[in-house]
């Protein structure tokens, strides 16, 4: 039992780990998003649609940081918990 154990926490450590990388990854792309002024859309019938991703890119930016906190804060709980 005691090497399911181990197994199973070596398993939270990399999923920690791999969520703290995909959240940086992901901040660096709404980090990017953030620079557009506009995105433009065609539509089917010549016309041009614009819309300011920027709202949302600030949406998506706290979310990204929120993440990214709370599985630092539980992985660093986990490490100094043994």
């Amino acid at each position: 039992m005691y090497i399911t154990e181990s197994i199973e926490k070596q398993l939270q450590y990399v999923y920690c780990v791999f969520l703290i990388l995909f959240n940086i990854v992901s901040l660096y792309f709404i980090i990017d998003l953030l620079s557009y002024d506009e995105i433009i859309g065609y539509l089917t019938d010549g016309g041009i649609k614009t819309d300011s991703p920027r709202k949302l890119a600030y949406l998506f930016f706290v979310n990204g940081i929120s993440n990214l906190l709370f599985v630092c804060v539980s992985l660093m709980a986990r490490l100094f918990d043994k």
